[in-house]
């Protein structure tokens, strides 16, 4: 029993799966020389809604989500022609940042792969193009198609005499609440789970209706969510332009398992899932999204005067679970109200399981034995994947919320980062099939416990972080009270960067390559000003950065920021002065070029010739990064005593103790940097 010329199709929700399986019905039936009338009942009306049946629709409202489309949703979008237009999409992210206990990791987008923001419906109110948006575009798209629209609300459903679905809807236009009905020749239940949001879904009146027309029939099992969007002047996100961040932990009050943070514009969609959430009643919403944007990992995303508004919240129910029994003769749930992928990319999987039941519903049948066999495996496919899914954000989780664990994590990234391409990275490739959607759950999951992924995090997490820490304990380098920030350059950009650095700044091409090389930075919400006043702070004795014990930086010669002053290192390894143990070098700041770079010279002893040089690039509004490039080689044939001392350096200060030290003292010097930025009387 397929669908014949002529069938009516009634699909109750005008959500992306109903969208979604309109326009695949439609467009196959078409292909195949078959009429099919397909009725959209959608209870939500908006300004073009004045007739029952009109050949056009907007939504009205919110539709209870993150609005991000993943890479493999935007794949489909564009493979079906439904590539999203431009007034639609709010942004298109270039990065993904993965916070954690010690750090954050962050992530560019890949090469061929394109991550968007959308809002999904009319919400927040405040916004003058509310009208433009993702659920209102693929609605259109269906009518465009051959759908119709009918402003309804689906109240029950039953079977008639002759076996065929019958819905009984209350009209939305009309006024005056009258019941009317519906009789398909197929229906596909596409209402989701939050006809109103947070409702009980075992006592809906549509689910309960449907359960007495489908015999051991139990809606999906489902969670709280938070959804809030936070309104802020446009400025400020403009920093964060091109980011969205995820989070799986919270606070010892903020029990958080998953949220994230995506930036539209001058709005920001917070979404959060945990224990707090799950027993949160309407009054502290506006609560949590406060304490949310107070967390630590958080607080250091947004500028220091940042003032977030909320211009809406809300509580709505997520799928976490599949639907039992969903399917019968001629009805067959889809979208979120059969099956979700688990927290993350509900739309992907509305795609998936709408266009399987198209395809079933013409190939195969519309029957129950059919649905199950073309269809419903579908579902449960989706649902094993979420089991494995479980696994995977437990894990996460239990990583990320750690700073011990967290840290080795991210030793082992930032170590990869540095010397492996970065189509050969192994674990940023995990970690971004994660965070993007890019995969199932079962191949992610078997990548993170592949033997090279545990090696690489064995070799270059656990043992890189056990040298680092007791390199700091040598140099004294204390994190308690200090930020925390990505300082670690990836391999492809370190050329990139010498370059430009070499090139502006006029260095000669290098004789050999240097013995030691090495290049950090940091993003710093701050301008140039505020960052060229802490580095003139290099050679001051009350500076509060690069402050590592066995040395001492002081100017002897000029001022702060003035070409031809002079900076001395006094290295003594020991409490007493022994000569083989004491070094010291003078740095000349050599050049200061465009008000953003800045040239330390090596003059003497250690490392004669060598260069030190800092690189302010202001590549936002409200930002700038800066960069540190140090390059030297040890002197040569200057007598035994003297290559024994250079030895002794070089192993007393390897090149992993420059990376120690630097991280510590930027990850100071930015919180300086933006401190003196807000106390700025400009800000």
């Amino acid at each position: 029993m397929r669908l014949t010329d002529g069938a009516t199709a009634v699909v109750i929700g005008g959500g992306p799966a109903g969208s979604f399986f309109s326009i695949r019905a439609l467009r196959r039936a078409r292909s195949e020389g078959l009429r099919l009338n397909v009725i959209i009942l959608e209870k939500r009306r908006e300004v073009c809604f004045y007739q029952p049946m009109v050949a056009c629709g907007s939504w009205e409202g919110c539709n209870y989500c993150a609005g991000g489309i993943s890479p493999r949703l935007a794949d489909v979008l564009r493979r079906d022609d439904l590539a999203l237009p431009e007034e639609v999409v709010e942004g298109r992210p270039t990065e993904i940042t993965v916070h954690g206990d010690w750090k954050s990791i962050q992530m560019p987008v890949p090469e061929g792969r394109e991550m968007l923001t959308v809002f999904r419906g009319a919400r927040p109110r405040q916004r003058p193009d509310r009208y433009s948006n993702l659920d209102s575009y693929l609605l259109n798209r269906a009518v465009e198609e051959g759908a119709r629209v009918l402003a309804g609300e689906a109240l029950g459903i039953r079977y008639t005499e002759d076996a065929r679905p019958l819905i009984v809807y209350r009209s939305v236009i009309d006024g005056n609440g009258s019941e009317q009905t519906i009789e398909a020749d197929f229906l596909v239940i596409a209402a989701g789970v939050n006809r109103s949001p947070g409702m009980d879904v075992a006592s809906d009146d549509l689910f309960r209706s449907l359960a007495e027309s489908l015999p051991g029939f139990r809606p999906p099992r489902v969670r709280w969510a938070l959804i809030s969007e936070m309104q802020t002047d446009e400025d400020f996100l403009t920093y964060m332009e091109g980011e969205v961040h995820f989070a799986q932990y919270g606070s010892k009050q903020l029990h958080i398992e998953t949220s994230s943070l995506i930036p539209k514009g001058g709005w920001m969609t917070i979404v959060m899932l945990g224990k707090s959430i799950d027993r949160a009643g309407p009054s502290e919403y506006r609560t949590l999204a406060e304490q949310f944007l107070r967390l630590p990992h958080m607080q250091r995303l947004f500028p220091r005067n940042a003032r977030f508004t909320a211009g809406c919240l809300c509580h709505p129910n997520m799928t976490v679970g599949s639907a039992r029994n969903g399917f019968g003769d001629r009805i067959a749930l889809v979208g979120d109200a059969a099956v979700s992928r688990l927290y993350k990319d509900g739309l992907f999987s509305a795609h998936v399981t709408a266009s399987a039941l198209a395809d079933c519903a013409l190939d195969v049948g519309i029957d129950r034995r059919s649905l199950r066999r073309g269809y419903w495996s579908t579902v449960r496919r989706v649902d094993r994947d979420n089991k494995f899914g479980a696994v995977v954000f437990w894990i996460n989780r239990m990583i990320f919320s750690r700073p011990t664990l967290s840290r080795y994590v991210y030793q082992a990234m930032l170590t990869e980062r540095k010397a492996t391409p970065k189509n050969r990275r192994r674990l940023a490739n995990v970690l971004w099939r994660i965070a993007s959607g890019d995969d199932t759950y079962g191949r992610v999951l078997a990548s993170m416990f592949h033997p090279k992924s545990l090696w690489l995090i064995v070799i270059g997490g656990v043992l890189t972080t056990w040298r680092n820490q007791m390199t700091e304990r040598l140099f004294g380098l204390d994190w308690t009270g200090v930020g925390r920030y990505p300082t670690g350059v990836p391999v492809e950009e370190v050329e990139e960067k010498r370059r430009e650095i070499i090139g502006v700044l006029g260095i000669k091409p290098y004789r050999r390559p240097p013995d030691v090389e090495r290049m950090y930075s940091i993003r710093i919400k701050a301008g140039e000003a505020a960052i060229l006043d802490q580095l003139g702070q290099f050679g001051e004795s009350r500076r509060q950065y690069f402050t590592p014990r066995f040395v001492r930086v002081h100017r002897i010669v000029g001022r702060a920021n003035e070409a031809g002053s002079i900076v001395r290192y006094d290295v003594r390894l020991l409490r007493y002065d022994v000569r083989l143990l004491r070094f010291s070098f003078d740095l000349e700041l050599e050049k200061i070029v465009e008000g953003r770079y800045l040239l330390y010279r090596v003059l003497n002893g250690f490392g004669k010739g060598g260069i030190l040089a800092f690189d302010i690039d202001r590549r936002k509004r409200g930002g700038s990064i800066l960069t540190i490039y140090v390059a030297f080689g040890f002197p040569r044939r200057r007598g035994p005593v003297r290559n024994l001392a250079w030895r002794v350096f070089a192993v007393l200060f390897p090149e992993f103790a420059h990376d120690v030290v630097w991280n510590h003292s930027l990850c100071k010097l930015k919180s300086l940097a933006e401190a003196g930025e807000a106390a700025s009387p400009d800000n």
